[in-house]
């Protein structure tokens, strides 16, 4: 079993600790800004390319990994700028032990000094970072909130949910209408919440965190008054493949016994169990051959269920690199984690390239890992649900992947890219939204000249693909006198820019 929010010990302890710190803080402001970041120890300057490298890379990479991309970096400084940095951002960056000092470009706006206007923009309905990349705000004019739809979550626990303040009101109003304890079966309410057994019996309460929680004006997940059904499937000390069996169990449970229709799961399962011998080979993650992966493929084609899951977080890892069962299921919807700038997380699993369909299907932002993605997508399938309730789970699904930023072309790093909440609105009242994709033919050619268009941010996101989905490399790209300057990798055969407000689609 994989918990989607780290790959290693150190990983989830450092997980544990960041996710205490966002709990007990205000979460991503509406506003943003560019902020000065300054390291803590200069290189060795005898070893610096001073034509290529100002600043240590281990620094720029540690940034980059988090979700950060430097816009100016200076050596004399010791620093880099970082361009669209919320506040919570900049006390988390301000946080970390590499970095000495985090400094706004616009001297005016300091860490912990709130004006009487900013005050009263803080009281006007916000959101955290990833749902605002959904464009939500269609689903706020039509107070959609995920009302009347059931959700499931299978999940490793859910230790303190009841009480999680971002939870409040979910418990308060009896919107949790029943769990099940599938490694401790016996297990009464009050254990089910308040016993911790393992490090990961928190993980699910921040799973449901991302798909239901509000305090005050502030929403974390968009599905705040739906009602839910949660499940505990796997032990946070072991890892035997008992876990799958519980997994498929209580997929069984909440799609049989219960009728839910739109399930969450932020579980995988690849190699690193107790007993070696049960580890799959990145090549069995093929849609076929894990038992998750079949349970996970009939809920889809035969009960006709929308089932959301994670991507994993072996995108660093170069063993492994793909998805994880069940998210190689065709069926369901895999969901990868982007940066702010839309690029892939480094660390987010890409789909294999064996694939005859493309995985995952669409990302969107997390600083934590997938764990924490797929169930924004989630929130989002339960508003939609809400807005139209006779659609079925395939409908659902076709309009979040046709919302997306990059549709009709994939990769196989983050899927049809982001979704986007009135485009998906429109798709199921079959209105056909205005595409911002643009294609262009460069055949023959090495490199192409693209004039900006205003608002623009100063840098794209580029994936050089080959086979139409198969991301060779991803890059960043600034603009240049005002225009995008495109050069084609050796064997791709288109490229796909992504500017943050239109897709331009390369053939070369």
């Amino acid at each position: 079993m994989n918990i989607f929010y780290s790959s290693s010990s150190l990983l989830n302890t450092l997980f544990l600790l960041f996710s205490c710190l966002m709990i007990n803080t205000s979460a991503f402001s509406e506003e943003s800004e560019r902020y000065w970041i300054i390291f803590q120890d200069k290189c060795d300057t005898e070893k610096l390319d001073f034509f290529n490298q100002s600043v240590c890379q281990n620094y720029l990479d540690s940034l980059n990994n988090i979700g950060f991309q430097e816009e100016t970096v200076s050596n004399w400084l010791n620093a880099v700028t970082v361009d669209h940095v919320s506040k919570s951002d900049a006390k988390y960056l301000k946080s970390l032990s590499f970095i000495k000092e985090v400094r706004s470009v616009n001297t005016q706006w300091k860490l912990g000094v709130t004006s009487t206007e900013e005050t009263l923009k803080e009281q006007k309905q916000q959101a955290a970072y990833a749902i605002k990349q959904l464009k939500p705000d269609p689903l706020y004019e039509e107070q959609l909130n995920g009302e009347g739809v059931a959700v499931g979550v299978i999940d490793a626990g859910f230790w303190n949910a009841k009480k999680n303040d971002y939870l409040k009101t979910l418990f308060d109003e009896g919107r949790v209408k029943g769990f099940r304890d599938f490694i401790t079966p016996d297990r009464h309410e009050t254990s089910f919440y308040f016993t911790k057994e393992t490090g990961s019996d928190s993980h699910g309460t921040t799973v449901l965190r991302m798909i239901a929680g509000k305090e005050g004006n502030m929403r974390y997940g968009l599905a705040d008054h739906s009602s839910f059904y949660l499940a505990r499937t796997d032990h946070g000390d072991s890892e035997t493949r008992t876990d799958e069996e519980n997994w498929i169990a209580a997929l069984e449970w909440m799609v049989d016994s219960l009728q839910v229709k739109l399930i969450n799961s932020s579980l995988g399962y690849t190699n690193g169990f107790d007993d070696p011998s049960d580890n799959y080979s990145p090549k069995e993650m093929d849609g076929k051959t894990s038992m998750v992966t079949q349970a996970a493929e009939f809920a889809v084609e035969n009960k006709g269920v929308l089932l959301i899951l994670s991507a994993g977080n072996e995108g660093d890892n170069n063993a492994w690199k793909v998805i994880s069962a069940p998210a190689d299921a065709k069926g369901v919807l895999s969901v990868g984690a982007t940066t702010k700038s839309g690029s892939k997380a480094s660390y987010s699993s890409i789909g294999p390239k064996t694939l005859p369909y493309v995985k995952p299907e669409v990302s969107c932002y997390s600083l934590f890992g997938t764990s924490f993605s797929a169930p924004v997508i989630t929130g989002l399938a339960a508003c939609l649900w809400q807005y139209q309730p006779e659609a079925s789970a395939e409908e659902i699904k076709e309009a979040i992947i046709e919302s997306s930023s990059l549709y009709p072309y994939a990769n196989n790093y983050i899927g049809y890219g982001v979704p986007d909440a009135g485009k998906a609105m429109q798709l199921l009242k079959e209105e056909k939204p205005k595409s911002v994709v643009k294609e262009l033919k460069a055949t023959g050619k090495k490199k192409i000249t693209l004039g900006a268009i205003p608002e623009e941010h100063s840098m794209a996101v580029l994936f050089h693909k080959k086979e139409n989905t198969i991301v060779i490399k991803q890059e960043f790209i600034y603009l240049e006198r005002d225009s995008w300057k495109i050069k084609k990798v050796k064997k791709a055969e288109s490229t796909t820019l992504w500017t943050g407000k239109r897709h331009i689609e390369v053939f070369w």
